[in-house]
């Protein structure tokens, strides 16, 4: 193992980089998106919520949406629904900007090429492909990038992580994982700006006295480790593009012997792999009754594997030279592989699902009792 690499000018190159990545692989995503529509949810949003108080403050599965309900309701009254399109465009832009923080990130902490790879990576996250190429999760990919700003500018700029956080959370639950993380950020590097984060503490907590507890049924402390622990191990899987919970636990085990050898893990991925931990124990406190198998859900897994990307491609930065240069190269080729075939996977199953809905009416579609 050697020391952090130290800063250093990086080449003109480098910064048309992320760019020129970003043309190379979107095509694959656009592809992949050709055959997508409006599934499942989306129609309860496009149909039953409008611009009052009540639509806009009123739970969506436990979730306070209000960022969600405003997107859709600028979408239908701009574009119309004609085209699935400009949902689906918005949904990669902001899937983008996940990957980009995942750039900067890596970028800090161990250098030019191993910030590439890990972006390549989450652009083709095909683990979460269900929040990829389905539009209505613009809601939990718009709130994991504004969670992970937030993460990440907390030391520099509390107040504008106080902003991206209240963002988050009027967006989806998932934001309550980054304040977690967020807060861990702050407590490690600036404990004094931790009052920022009261400012989306209480305007959270005004809503859920207001309109929230009603949706939100009894804790489950029940097997809720376990949960935790499988929502965890799929995720780290879902990093290198694999599903077996096998391939999970040795990601964890070598990302958990590589930083305690080290004994240092800087303070910005131990607070992003802190709101991995973080979502998945609020998730199993409403979920963990489903049964642990449910923490596996590739919207789920989306959250929680940029942070184990981010982890391990600074990790494997600080392994000596050419063993670490190999084993990257390895990791990569394979996490590529098998994150594009999940995303083929993903593709396929939402054809079927939309096939399926076809002999519905949009209010079935919408509904809860959806058989699709």
């Amino acid at each position: 193992m050697s020391p952090p690499i130290p800063p250093r000018v990086e080449p003109r190159w480098a910064r048309r980089a992320p760019v020129v990545l970003v043309v190379a692989l979107l095509p694959v995503l656009i592809w992949l998106g050709r055959d997508m529509t409006f599934y499942h949810d989306e129609y309860a949003f496009i149909l039953q919520r409008d611009l009052s108080w009540d639509s806009l403050l009123t739970p969506h599965n436990e979730h306070l949406s209000t960022t969600l309900v405003l997107l859709y309701r600028v979408l239908v009254g701009t574009v119309g629904t004609g085209s699935y399109w400009p949902y689906l465009g918005v949904t990669f832009a902001l899937h983008v900007v996940v990957a980009l923080i995942s750039y900067v990130v890596v970028r800090r902490e161990a250098g030019t090429l191993w910030a590439l790879g890990a972006m390549a990576v989450v652009l083709l996250l095909g683990s979460g492909g269900d929040d990829i190429l389905w539009a209505f999760q613009s809601g939990t990919i718009g709130a994991t990038a504004a969670g992970m700003a937030a993460v990440v500018v907390a030391p520099r700029r509390p107040a504008v992580a106080a902003i991206l956080l209240t963002v988050a959370l009027a967006t989806s639950g998932v934001g309550l994982a980054f304040a977690a993380g967020t807060a861990v950020h702050l407590l490690l590097t600036r404990p004094r700006s931790l009052p920022w984060l009261l400012l989306p503490a209480v305007l959270y907590g005004i809503w859920l006295v207001l309109f929230g507890v009603r949706a939100i049924g009894p804790p489950h402390f029940v097997g809720l480790p376990e949960y935790v622990l499988t929502g965890l191990t799929a995720s780290a899987a879902g990093a290198i593009g694999a599903t077996s919970l096998v391939a999970g636990q040795v990601v964890l085990l070598a990302l958990a012997f590589g930083f305690g050898w080290l004994r240092s893990v800087p303070p910005v991925v131990l607070s992003l792999l802190a709101s991995g931990v973080a979502f998945f124990s609020v998730a199993g406190l409403a979920r963990a009754g489903l049964g642990a198998e449910q923490a596996t859900a590739s919207r789920y897994v989306y959250v929680v594997a940029p942070t184990i990307v981010i982890a391990g491609a600074v990790l494997l930065a600080r392994v000596r030279r050419p063993a670490g240069s190999v084993l990257g190269a390895v990791v990569l080729g394979s996490a590529l592989v098998g994150n594009l075939f999940l995303l083929a996977d993903t593709h396929d199953r939402f054809v079927t699902k939309i096939q399926c809905e076809r002999a519905l009416t949009p209010i079935e579609r919408g509904s809860p009792g959806n058989p699709c």
